[in-house]
């Protein structure tokens, strides 16, 4: 595994670790984003400490670390592949802690044979451990590609989550079918950190499109975060709106969210309710609005409307019947609506 070129596995290296750190930072609400975190985490620092040791010349030495750090990278992936496979999630923690210590405990066992080997025994723990962590390795990938097939079975999946289930198919068979030719290889006397170029070739092309299909959910939540994503796009196409229904209609403001809560998507709901209550409170300020079926001549309406109200005059009918405007199924059709009226809202 060390027979690639410093330059390529330094930018492998790099670009696991930008993507791990930002999951950390922005991607760690669930359980199932927190185990794919401390995985690539794990398995980062493995393989750093791999290379970093293999090329001080103590390659037998980087292999063990790199199993005990293994070990407890195997340990996550498997408690994630459950939890994608359908597995209870109320016991989660509790497996997960139960998977943590077996792993710790292998390492533990490494670790000592390790120390052993430089006091003249000659117990290869690390080949041992290796060898059996690779049995969930091959379960987590049959999990995978199991919970993968029956997405894709799915007649709602969009065409972004078919492709995404293809890719992490593609991934999870590749775990499972490559981990039993090492086993193989390895009960034929063939350890797995001498197995030759193309083997390292594949293993870090599989960690780095393992990475680029959990570097997804990171890159939404960049595009949220600056406001880029559909419902970002949203509410900035709506704010002009917004402001000034809001401005004349004070009430319907709903309560701040917590700081740190929520996102573009939470503000969007929050806009499209108020800007909807606030339409129906104008209602009495333009008795005709619903008369017309120019969205751009409703508009007109409802902005006098709100001018009124926010010059304090008062209401020239006391409305009744349905709120002016609206004849809508769901909240699709509502936010297209709306979209509609701030496109075709005045502009002073």
């Amino acid at each position: 595994m060390n027979s690639l070129p410093a330059a390529v596995m330094v930018a492998i290296g790099v670009f696991v670790a930008a993507i791990t750190i930002g999951r950390w930072l922005l991607v760690n609400d669930t359980l199932s984003n927190r185990l794919i975190n401390r995985a690539l985490a794990w398995d980062l620092i493995g393989l750093l400490v791999f290379v970093a040791v293999g090329r001080l010349g103590s390659a037998d030495l980087a292999f063990d670390l790199f199993v005990i750090f293994g070990a407890l990278t195997v340990a996550n992936v498997f408690g994630f592949a459950r939890l994608l496979d359908g597995a209870d999630v109320g016991m989660s923690a509790r497996r997960q802690r139960t998977y943590d210590a077996i792993a710790a405990a292998a390492g533990c066992v490494v670790l000592v044979g390790t120390v052993g080997t430089h006091m003249g025994f000659s117990v290869d723990w690390g080949s041992t451990v290796w060898f059996l962590s690779a049995m969930p390795t091959i379960w987590s990938g049959l999990l995978i590609v199991r919970a993968c097939v029956r997405e894709l079975r799915t007649a709602d999946a969009t065409a972004k989550e078919r492709l995404t289930y293809c890719a992490l198919l593609v991934v999870g068979g590749y775990c499972a079918v490559a981990s039993v030719i090492a086993l193989v290889r390895t009960i034929h006397g063939t350890r797995p950190d001498k197995a030759g170029p193309a083997w390292a070739i594949g293993t870090y092309a599989t960690l780095v499109l393992l990475t680029a299909l959990i570097a997804i959910p990171l890159w939404n939540a960049l595009l949220a975060q600056a406001g880029l994503d559909r419902a970002g796009r949203c509410c900035r196409r709506l704010r002009p709106l917004w402001r000034v229904l809001t401005a004349a209609v004070p009430e319907v403001v709903l309560e701040p969210a917590s700081p740190g809560t929520g996102g573009s998507a939470s503000r969007l709901y929050r806009m499209t309710v108020e800007i909807r209550d606030a339409l129906v409170q104008l209602k009495p300020f333009a008795p005709d609005a619903e008369a017309h079926d120019d969205i751009r001549e409703y508009a007109r309406c409802i902005a006098q409307a709100a001018q009124a109200k926010a010059d304090g005059r008062s209401a020239p009918v006391i409305a009744t019947g349905r709120a002016a405007g609206f004849a809508l199924s769901d909240h699709t059709d509502e936010l297209r609506y709306l979209l509609d009226l701030a496109r075709a809202w005045p502009r002073r």
